[in-house]
């Protein structure tokens, strides 16, 4: 079996390469480098299929552990941010009354938006101030702030 081995490695590698560039997960990379360190061994006299196996799932593992969330760090460095994150921490005024079967209205600087609750068991009513705390499509997640006793 160690003589045919070569062929299911280069068939792994090559298939986890077409898999990458099809998608760009950086999922599939890893073990094809790990394939590709079980290649070269299956080409060493007497580097039995077993020794090439534990190797593959080694390698493979700890480059998809430790290498992906560095390569999406690194990936994902060229965000552009628009606008409407800075919103975000804003504070606002309730124009419409938010409870669970409706949709508030918010002023926020100066522009009317629908609101909707963080806890949807919350209501809030006209003249509540709030703050926003996260954007979700068209719709502000917005908190009451509270008051002061």
């Amino acid at each position: 079996m160690e003589a045919w081995m070569w062929i299911i490695w280069l068939t792994i590698f090559v298939v986890a390469i077409i898999v990458e560039a099809i998608g760009a997960d950086l999922v599939s990379i890893w073990f094809a480098a790990g394939a590709m360190v079980a290649l070269i061994l299956s080409f060493i006299p007497n580097c039995y299929w077993w020794i090439q196996l534990i190797v593959f799932v080694v390698i493979s593992t700890a480059l998809l552990f430790c290498l992906r969330p560095l390569a999406h760090r690194y990936m994902r460095n060229n965000i552009v941010r628009t606008n409407i994150d800075e919103m975000i921490h804003s504070k606002g005024v309730m124009k419409a009354r938010y409870d669970y079967l409706h949709h508030g209205e918010v002023v926020v600087n100066g522009v009317t938006w629908t609101a909707i609750a963080s806890k949807e068991k919350d209501v809030l009513n006209e003249g509540d101030i709030v703050t926003v705390v996260a954007i979700s499509g068209n719709k502000l997640i917005v908190e009451k702030i509270k008051d002061k006793e």
